[in-house]
C-alpha cells in the first residue's frame, strides 16, 4: 500500500499545476497499456509546453481526434490516475484537456 503521507506530498506538488495552459509539443498512442492502465488503453500521452516553458508529460483527456496535433492549446486538469483495487488509495494525477 502507499504511504498517504507520501500520496500527500506529492499533491501538494500537483495542485500548483491546476489550470496552467500550455501546448502540446509532440503526441503518441499507448494502445497496449500495463495492467494499472489497461482499462484506459487506447489513450494519448503528451508532452506538453506550459506558458513558462517548463515541459511536462500527461495524459491527453476529453480528447477529439481533430485535438492529436502539435501546437494544441491544453489545460492541467486534476483526474483518477487509476485505482489498484476498492480498498486502495485513489490517486490522483495531473492530465490535459484540449482548450
Amino acid at each position: 500500500m502507499i504511504s498517504p503521507v507520501k500520496i500527500h506530498r506529492h499533491q501538494k506538488e500537483t495542485t500548483s499545476l491546476i489550470g496552467k495552459k500550455g501546448k502540446i509539443v509532440v503526441w503518441t498512442i499507448i494502445r497496449i497499456a500495463t495492467k494499472l492502465f489497461s482499462s484506459q488503453a487506447p489513450y494519448p500521452v503528451v508532452i506538453v509546453k506550459l506558458e513558462n516553458g517548463e515541459q511536462i508529460i500527461g495524459q491527453l483527456v476529453d480528447w477529439q481526434e481533430e485535438d492529436l496535433k502539435v501546437g494544441r492549446l491544453v489545460i492541467a486538469v486534476l483526474r483518477r490516475s487509476h485505482t489498484e483495487d476498492k480498498e486502495s488509495v485513489i490517486t490522483y494525477t495531473i492530465k490535459f484537456r484540449p482548450i
